[in-house]
């Protein structure tokens, strides 16, 4: 299991910077679409089908590492999503299982897609680290045990970022919390301004300081974790297939 830590990845070679560009061209395609989506359509259990449907077709085809990723990215986000539903961080208005509705765990699959795509970092650049995990740590008990108090969140979100930054702060890491940040703010200026969710004590057009910093911790840790697991369970899976 070691050799999960520390094992170096092959280089391989990513998007020329010419099919990068028309790539990023689709992904961003794609986010208005879904963005438009989530602000029209009122039924979540309609929007949990659209969605991922939209993805497959535009984002075609999908990675093995991405297939893999929609499995647990998910399932992690619904537990971390209740908890700070349950401690009174924010609100959605529609609740249809465990505060949240239907679609929700697939707007996660979605916007973890989106970024990774829209970076284009080429596959197996990151190896999975212990780093990792204690960033992660970090980032879920400032997220858990300070959700009923947002200045409290405030601070150790950004104690939390700085955990993050200062572990991983090389060009890409970088271009992925940048990244991360921008796509937070569209997402949660169109989810405030139509209603889907709303927080009670925000900071800047309805929307609180530490929900930029947990946009910034879903880029880094995406990079760091998210995408080196992804490819190790791929790995994994493909050796057992």
């Amino acid at each position: 299991m070691s050799r999960v830590w520390t094992r170096t990845m092959p280089a391989v070679d990513g998007p020329a910077p010419g099919r990068l560009g028309g790539q990023r061209a689709v992904v961003a395609a794609s986010l208005c679409l879904t963005l438009l989506q989530i602000s029209t359509i009122q039924t979540s259990w309609l929007l949990a089908i659209v969605l991922p449907v939209q993805w497959l077709l535009v984002l075609r085809p999908l990675q093995r590492r991405e297939w893999t990723m929609l499995l647990f990215v998910p399932l992690f986000f619904v537990a971390q999503n209740h908890a700070a539903l349950a401690a009174g961080a924010f609100a959605f208005r529609q609740q249809d299982f465990l505060l949240m509705p239907w679609h929700e765990p697939f707007l996660w699959m979605g916007w973890y897609l989106h970024l990774i795509r829209f970076v284009g970092e080429p596959p197996h650049s990151v190896a999975l680290s212990p780093a990792a995990g204690w960033g992660l740590l970090a980032t879920v008990l400032a997220f858990s045990l300070f959700g009923a108090d947002a200045r409290a969140l405030t601070l150790a979100s950004a104690a939390s970022c700085a955990l993050l930054l200062a572990l991983f702060h090389r060009v890409a890491d970088l271009a992925y919390a940048a990244c991360a940040v921008v796509l937070g703010a569209l997402v949660e200026g169109v989810g405030v301004a139509n209603g889907l969710w709303s927080y009670p004590e925000p900071d800047v057009a309805g929307v609180p300081l530490w929900s930029f910093m947990m946009w910034m911790s879903v880029g880094l840790l995406g990079r760091r974790l998210v995408v080196p697991l992804a490819e190790w369970l791929a790995r994994v899976g493909g050796r057992h297939a």
